[in-house]
C-alpha cells in the first residue's frame, strides 16, 4: 500500500512538472511573438502577414482620425494642414481617365526599400480602410542602408482590396534590397514618368496625382509598428502628420468616386477639403507654394525620386 502511495505521488509530481513545462514553453513562444512586434530592432516579421491585432488597430484608427486640425495653418476658416497638403501635392494629370466597369481606378507605385513610401503607406492604408476591405498586407521595413533606415511600414506586395466605390491597384516596383519586384503595366508608366518616376506615387483615376510624400519620415525613427500605432492614436506630432495625410488622401478619393460613401465624404473634416482643393497642372508646382516645411519635404522627395529612378534603372539592367 505504501508503494502504491509513492507511485501516485511520483505520478502527480510528473504531471505537475509536465504542466509546468508546457506553461513555460507557451510563455516563451508568446514572448517571442510579442517581442517580434514590440522590439523596435526586430526584423523577423518582414514579409510576414500582418496580425489580426494590427489590422484591428488600423481599422480603429481609420475611423478615429477624422477630426485633426492644425490651428497654426488655419486660413479662411476652412484650410488646415491636410488642405494645404492637397493644394500642394495633388496635381491634375489631364490624361485618359482610369476606370473599370464604370468605377475609378486608384494606382499606387512604390518601392519596399523607400523610407518615404514607408511613411506614405500608413495614411494610404487608413484612407483605403474607410472605403472598403484591405487584406493581405505584410510587415515591411525600408532599406537598412538608405536614409531613415529600417522605417517600419507595410508592403502591398500580396495585398487585396475590395470596395464598392473604386478599384485599387498597387505595385511595389523594387524590393527592400533594391532588386526588381513587380512590373508596372505600360498603360500606367507614361504618367508615372511625367512625374519623374519617383516614389511614392498615387494616381487617382488619372485625374489627380500625388507624387512624393507628404512628410519626411523622421518622426518614425526608432518606432516599431505597435509604437507608431500608439503615436497615431495619441496627441503627438507624428499623429498630426499621419492624420492630416490620411484626410488629404481621403478627400482626393472622394473627388473621383462621386463623394461616396456619404459617411466618409460627408464627414465634417473631409467635406471642406474636397470643396477647397486646388489642383496644379505641372509636377513642380508644389515647389513654388506652401509652408517651408512642405517645401523642404517636397524638395527632399524630388531629390529622392531622382535617386529612385537611377536605382531602378541600375537594378533592371543587372
Amino acid at each position: 500500500m505504501r508503494a502504491a502511495m509513492k507511485r501516485r505521488q511520483r505520478n502527480r509530481r510528473i504531471l505537475l512538472l509536465s504542466i509546468a513545462a508546457v506553461a513555460i514553453v507557451v510563455v516563451i513562444v508568446s514572448a517571442f511573438v510579442l517581442g517580434s512586434i514590440i522590439n523596435p530592432t526586430s526584423s523577423s516579421l518582414i514579409n510576414k502577414p500582418v496580425t489580426s491585432q494590427i489590422y484591428s488597430s488600423l481599422e480603429s484608427l481609420s475611423k478615429s482620425t477624422y477630426s485633426y486640425t492644425d490651428p497654426t495653418l488655419m486660413s479662411g476658416g476652412a484650410t488646415n494642414q491636410a488642405n494645404a497638403g492637397v493644394q500642394n501635392n495633388a496635381k491634375n494629370s489631364g490624361g485618359v481617365t482610369y476606370t473599370e466597369n464604370g468605377k475609378p481606378i486608384i494606382v499606387y507605385i512604390g518601392g519596399e526599400y523607400c523610407p518615404y513610401c514607408g511613411f506614405q503607406r500608413w495614411p494610404l492604408i487608413l484612407s483605403l480602410m474607410r472605403f472598403g476591405n484591405l487584406t493581405g498586407l505584410e510587415f515591411m521595413q525600408s532599406s537598412a542602408t538608405d536614409v531613415f533606415p529600417n522605417t517600419y511600414t507595410f508592403t502591398f506586395l500580396t495585398a487585396k482590396y475590395t470596395s464598392p466605390y473604386f478599384y485599387f491597384q498597387s505595385f511595389e516596383q523594387v524590393d527592400r534590397n533594391e532588386e526588381p519586384l513587380q512590373t508596372v503595366p505600360s498603360n500606367y508608366t507614361g504618367v508615372f514618368a511625367d512625374y519623374g518616376s519617383g516614389y511614392p506615387y498615387i494616381n487617382f483615376a488619372n485625374k489627380y496625382v500625388i507624387s512624393g510624400p507628404f512628410y519626411v519620415p523622421s518622426l518614425f525613427t526608432g518606432l516599431n509598428w505597435t509604437q507608431i500605432i500608439q503615436q497615431i492614436g495619441s496627441n503627438t506630432e507624428l499623429s498630426d502628420q499621419v492624420q492630416a495625410a490620411t484626410n488629404t488622401i481621403t478627400a482626393v478619393i472622394c473627388s473621383v468616386d462621386g463623394s461616396q460613401p456619404a459617411s466618409v465624404c460627408g464627414n465634417s473634416a473631409i467635406t471642406p477639403l474636397i470643396s477647397t482643393v486646388s489642383y496644379h497642372s505641372e509636377p513642380s508646382a508644389s515647389l513654388k507654394t506652401g509652408s517651408p516645411i512642405e517645401m523642404a519635404s517636397t524638395w527632399a522627395s524630388v531629390q529622392y525620386g531622382q535617386m529612385a529612378w537611377i536605382k531602378k534603372s541600375s537594378a533592371i539592367m543587372r
